[in-house]
């Protein structure tokens, strides 16, 4: 079921539905298959490192333990850089909601690589519809569940007055050249060789 998020333009407020459009939405997908001679569908399972037992798909999970070896919940742990100092952690974008007061160029927007689009739908105040539709982008901050990082997401129109929320990530380029070839002078006794080297013409 699509989620609402809530949005905030010059101390108005609104809601929107968020609508998740990807390829498979624009050009379906296909699915294989696998089935057993008696055409049974078949499951994913993963064989263990002992050779004979196996997990079923769904058997397996992600958790945290500390250096005791016991179970630590996601909640009691603190995130913290390289000194140890408690890193800022920003709320999920859904309890918090989006503040869209800053706009990016397209220069900067053409700075970042998409990777989740979601069309909005729901009632936009008048002077952000007019915004969007002269070309504005917006520029906000998306977290799905909260955290350290949180994503870069603009708010755009399309061309056919469709409303955007895209989720980015940074474009990192890095630049490489060739090295320097270095001039290196030549010393007396290279001059010399070189000299005595050279053909003379005069003697053909």
């Amino acid at each position: 079921m699509p989620r609402k998020l809530s949005f905030t333009y010059r101390k108005q407020t609104f809601e929107c539905t968020l609508h998740k459009v990807d390829r498979s939405k624009l050009y379906g997908r296909r699915k294989i298959e696998t089935l057993d001679m008696d055409e049974n569908p078949c499951t994913l399972a993963t064989l263990l490192d002992d050779g004979k037992t196996l997990v079923p798909y769904g058997g397996t999970a992600s958790g945290y333990i500390n250096p005791d070896g016991e179970w630590v919940s996601r909640n009691n742990i603190t995130p913290v850089d390289l000194d140890g100092k408690p890193l800022k952690t920003v709320p999920s974008s859904f309890d918090s909601g989006l503040n869209l007061k800053q706009t990016a160029d397209i220069e900067e927007f053409l700075d970042h690589s998409i990777r989740l689009c979601y069309a909005l739908q729901g009632e936009l105040p008048a002077a952000l519809l007019k915004a969007l539709a002269d070309g504005t982008i917006f520029k906000t901050e998306f977290s799905y569940r909260g955290g350290i990082n949180p994503d870069p997401a603009f708010v755009m129109q399309g061309d056919d007055n469709t409303n955007w929320l895209l989720i980015a990530e940074a474009n990192k380029i890095e630049y490489v050249t060739l090295e320097q070839a270095a001039v290196i002078a030549a010393t007396e006794e290279e001059d010399e060789e070189t000299e005595s080297d050279e053909l003379d013409f005069g003697m053909l």
